[in-house]
């Protein structure tokens, strides 16, 4: 009786490790969506969010060029951008991009590795735009949405 206890016990505790690191973490931080201070953009709405970062949207409305930047595959941070704002999972994300690819209609976003480069390359490239957990935008960027609790609203 305790051998069949303790292998169903090491079986139920090997099955909920599997299950969490398999099962999707919530990222319960708020996301800052930043640009470029000198940027026309004061507000971005979820719609306008995700044109941008899918490349739907290649320019501001002065016609510069846009830039997004995103973290790498794999951060949570990411993970919760991008189910929040293109409404995609990591796979998704993947096939997406794959097939923008193929078809010739751009590249995704290029990825930063961490939150203080991303607000060192916003401010110091116009046009540009990326995301930080809130509270990290400084001097030379402005806040234009946030993502919180899996929606991107106004700031």
């Amino acid at each position: 009786m305790r051998v069949f206890l303790a292998i169903t016990l090491i079986g139920f505790l090997s099955l909920s490790a599997l299950a969490g690191t398999t099962s999707h973490a919530i990222y319960d931080e708020v996301i800052d969506v930043i640009v470029h201070e000198k940027s026309p953009v004061e507000r971005l709405s979820s719609y306008e969010v995700e044109a941008v970062f899918t490349r739907t949207q290649t320019r501001w409305s002065d016609g510069t060029v846009v830039y997004p930047f995103s973290f790498p595959a794999g951060s949570e941070a990411r993970e919760y951008f991008d189910r929040a704002a293109l409404r995609l999972g990591p796979d998704e994300v993947g096939r997406f991009w794959m097939e923008r690819k193929i078809r010739g209609l751009g590249s995704p976003p290029r990825q930063v590795p961490s939150a203080l480069l991303m607000v060192q390359i916003i401010a110091n490239l116009p046009g540009s735009i990326g995301y930080v957990p809130s509270g990290q935008a400084a001097p030379g960027v402005k806040v234009v949405a946030r993502v919180m609790r899996g929606k991107v609203v106004s700031p």
